[in-house]
């Protein structure tokens, strides 16, 4: 009987992703090293949190929608985390601690907010921005940091924020 709720979970699932949902809910949370853990999200109002702590562990996540909202957090070191959203009024965040960590956030559309925090050092961050009325914001706080940020469009606000020690 188990494994018939399973199966049908899983078909149910799969007949379900193709179709735009509202109001998703999707939490990944990994310990450990090499790690990782990736996840698609359509529709609008979907949240999705990835979070892991460890040393060289991979996150990606996909929003394709309005109104989402992602947070990844990693804490550790060499450490990736790559974010995609595609719509508008999409909000992205994402927090490093650790050392020689890479962030990277990618959104089209307009009136998107994308935040990258890093602590510690010889992080890199990188913003992709294509639309208009978007918002970037990066702080570093550490030696050795690398930010880029990159807008097309019109109407659009980026601030780096770089601090040694």
């Amino acid at each position: 009987m188990k494994k018939f709720i399973l199966a049908t979970v899983a078909v149910s699932a799969m007949f379900m992703s193709g179709a735009a949902m509202a109001g998703n809910s999707a939490a990944v949370y990994q310990d450990g090293y090499y790690n990782s853990g990736a996840y698609t999200q359509n529709g609008y109002g979907n949240r999705g949190t990835l979070r892991t702590s460890g040393n060289a562990n991979y996150s990606s996540a996909k929003q394709k929608g309005r109104w989402n909202y992602l947070y990844q957090q990693q804490i550790g070191n060499r450490n990736q985390a790559l974010t995609d959203q595609y719509g508008d009024s999409n909000y992205a965040v994402t927090g490093q601690q650790g050392r020689n960590n890479a962030a990277a956030t990618y959104q089209q559309g307009s009136s998107n907010t994308s935040g990258i925090a890093q602590i510690g050092t010889n992080h890199s961050a990188v913003t992709d921005q294509y639309g208009s009325q978007n918002t970037a914001a990066t702080i570093q706080v550490g030696n050795g940091q690398s930010a880029r940020t990159v807008q097309t469009g019109y109407g659009n606000t980026a601030v780096v924020i770089q601090g040694g020690d």
